[in-house]
């Protein structure tokens, strides 16, 4: 009887070995019923038992002996029968919940093709026993084959499901990040991101992508999952990641899962505030304002020169205050705190031996900088003495890279600066092994956009910075400012433009263009403006790069409605003060949940209704551009005008130019002008973009139109 349940056991073991080659070599297109994917969820609950019979029948049949007829070999043989089905049940169960949605195949290819072999070796084991039974070294062989599938496999699984290197972390060293300074901090790269990693990536990866969410690049980011884009800064909530984030704990949908590492309420906050200031992948903590909700709470996150912890003793008084002349300051970095940091002035009358005095407080020294003095190579074996620098800035000096391997044992070197250095990337390459540098300012060195790439590549998580910094010439001139609080004016209004450098000259337009030095005129005087315009100023001055453009628009409201009425109902969120909203005189600003009626899912009708005939000859209507928000420019913009309903007539259609980028938010108003036409009812129709543009996050999606004021003359 035994022998006959065995045979049975075998040849199904035969049958499933083969259902898993032929669904692994062609069933790619396979769609699974519900029960199958009942079935696949138990993969992660059986898969313990083939692996736990694998080591004790390895064990049994290496150190137990037997022969044709003793209880030790029968159960040998159960041993190795249980062992090959449950390897295919468990592999069978594998290959169906890998057909669910989020799994990478390529990633899971190799997992997949190691437990498939684990049944098939477990099969060929049984069905070659009593061969094998006679040679020790073939049981050794075949046994150790299956323990390293086993190994393989199990590896790959824990890649798919806990990530990078779970199984060998404990023995491996942890790869840590650079302690990054609070001054070098990026929002996204050292506050958003390593929140993502540890409580989000860990499903929504390239090997195990769940809702067809990946979140490990920002492209990834951008594009969203299955159910969408992960925010929108003019939803409510902001839309579904911080939904989901919300939901109450026991809500299926709540994100991250239960039984994962939860968000803090710190960490919930900078999602918001991040999402929220328009998820800027670039810019850095210290450029948002001081009081702004985001870098007060990152601030929390990130150490700073001061109040870094420091585990040498003080510097004696004395010794400090000798070290100090005029050409040489050095001092505590805070208050009570051991750490100096030492600035040299005067290139002049710079000398080696200042250097060689500093050997008295060299532990002391964690921030030197060197910023235009005369240094040259063989400094550097001097400055690599000060073992406990954190901050080194050797901008404009001689030195030519040849001898940077001085400073690769500076463990703790945090900043580096060789700006304006004829140091190239190459010679960079030797600090690789500083796993606390996490920013190198190399503005100025001649090292190109393949080497910036290179250096990117090598130092994954330093920033690489190339553009101006403090103790550079700052030679791009500052954004004018343009004058006149009165945007809307009835008749005429004056308008001043401002700069803060001497000598500078200021070039600006009226019709919407970008002013150049060359045809737009110079402004000498106060502006006087009697219609709607957008005003356009870019400074010049030789020797300096021009500004950015400075933009305002101004509104003549000469002619003033009777009564309006909105055809159209604004999406619930954007209500504003209803139809008195487009009339009420009030400027709303970039703040678009405030004073604007916004659309979507339906164009913009409006009906302004005059008393009495009103001689109109152009339509202004002002709107907001927030493109990362979806608010674009109207995809058209129809005026009709009459002097009753059925007597409507098209004035003018526009089709406003749209952008081609992602840029910041602005306010900018649209200007229909049209053959002097006597009305008393005038039907304004604003259509928003059906479809974002292929290089827009929302590629394919509607956008918005907002409207805050009309204006008629």
């Amino acid at each position: 009887m035994a022998k006959r349940w065995q045979y049975i056991m075998f040849n199904t073991c035969i049958a499933l070995n083969c259902l898993l080659v032929f669904l692994l070599l062609f069933g790619n297109a396979m769609r699974l019923p519900l029960l199958l994917q009942v079935m696949g969820r138990m993969h992660p609950m059986l898969l313990h038992f083939p692996i736990v019979l694998l080591v004790v029948a390895f064990v049994w049949e290496m150190f137990v002996p037997k022969n044709d007829h003793n209880l030790v070999t029968k159960t040998g043989d159960w041993l190795l029968i249980a062992t090959a089905l449950t390897a295919a049940l468990t592999a069978l169960m594998g290959l169906f919940l890998s057909k669910e949605e989020g799994y990478d195949a390529e990633a899971m290819a190799l997992h997949q093709w190691s437990g498939v072999s684990i049944a098939l070796i477990s099969t060929l084991w049984f069905g070659f026993r009593e061969q094998l039974r006679k040679k020790k070294t073939a049981t050794f062989f075949t046994g150790a084959l299956a323990m390293i599938a086993v190994l393989l496999a199990g590896h790959q699984g824990s890649l798919i499901t806990h990530g990078e290197n779970f199984l060998l972390a404990p023995v491996m060293p942890e790869k840590k990040n650079p302690a990054v300074l609070f001054e070098d901090a990026i929002t996204y790269a050292h506050v958003i991101r390593p929140i993502l990693e540890t409580k989000c990536m860990g499903c929504h990866n390239s090997r195990k992508a769940k809702g067809e969410l990946v979140m490990e690049t920002e492209a990834s980011l951008l594009k969203g999952g299955k159910d969408g884009i992960l925010w929108d800064s003019t939803a409510a909530d902001f839309g579904l990641m911080l939904r989901r984030l919300h939901l109450p704990a026991e809500e299926k949908k709540h994100m991250p899962p239960t039984g994962k590492p939860q968000l803090t309420a710190d960490e919930m906050k900078v999602l918001y505030y991040w999402i929220k200031g328009g998820s800027d992948f670039t810019k850095k903590v210290t450029d948002l304002p001081e009081t702004d909700s985001l870098r007060v709470i990152a601030s929390g996150f990130f150490k700073t020169m001061e109040n870094d912890k420091y585990d040498f003793a003080a510097a004696g008084e004395v010794v400090v205050k000798k070290l100090n002349n005029d050409y040489r300051v050095v001092n505590a970095i805070a208050k009570n705190s051991p750490a100096l940091s030492v600035e040299f002035f005067g290139a002049t009358f710079f000398t080696r031996e200042q250097l060689s005095e500093l050997d008295k407080v060299k532990n002391n020294i964690v921030s030197l900088s060197l910023n235009k003095m005369p240094v040259i190579d063989t400094d550097l074996k001097q400055i690599a003495a000060f073992k406990n620098l954190r901050r080194l800035n050797l901008s404009f000096t001689k030195i030519t890279g040849a001898s940077l391997s001085q400073l690769k044992n500076l463990a703790d070197l945090r900043q580096l600066s060789v700006s304006g250095t004829t140091v190239r990337a190459v010679d960079l390459e030797v600090l690789k092994g500083l796993e606390n540098l996490s920013a190198v300012y190399v503005w100025n060195t001649g090292i190109g956009e393949k080497d910036l790439a290179h250096l990117k590549k090598l130092f994954p998580n330093t920033l690489i910075e190339t553009g101006f910094r403090a103790d550079t010439v700052i030679v791009k001139l500052n954004t004018p400012v343009i004058g006149g609080e009165e945007q809307i004016f009835s008749d005429s209004t004056r308008v001043a433009i401002k700069t803060f450098i001497k000598g500078t000259v200021m070039h600006y337009t009226l019709d919407g263009t970008d002013p150049d030095s060359v045809r737009s005129p110079v402004f000498t005087d106060d502006i006087l403006i009697n219609r709607s315009v957008v005003i356009k100023v870019k400074a010049f001055l030789p020797g300096w790069i021009s500004s950015d453009v400075a933009e305002k628009n101004f509104y003549r409201s000469g002619i003033k409605t009777d009564s309006v009425h909105l055809v159209t109902i604004p999406d619930p969120q954007y209500t504003a003060s209803g139809a008195k909203t487009l009339t009420d005189g009030e400027k709303g600003d970039l703040n678009f949940r405030a004073k604007w009626v916004g659309y979507k899912d339906r164009e913009l009708q409006a009906y302004l209704y005059f008393n009495k005939p009103q001689a109109l000859s152009s339509v202004s209507i002002s709107t907001i551009v927030d493109i990362g928000s979806y608010i674009m420019p109207a995809s058209q913009i129809e005026v009709w005008g009459g002097t009753g309903i059925s007597k409507l007539k098209l004035l003018r259609k526009i089709n406003p130019q749209q952008p081609g980028k992602l840029a910041p938010a602005y306010l900018t108003g649209i200007v229909c002008e049209f053959d002097p036409t006597p009305i008393t009812i005038l039907k304004i129709v604003a259509r928003p973009v059906n479809k974002l543009p292929k290089w827009h996050p929302g590629k394919g999606q509607r956008g918005w139109v907002f409207v805050d004021e009309i204006f008629l003359n």
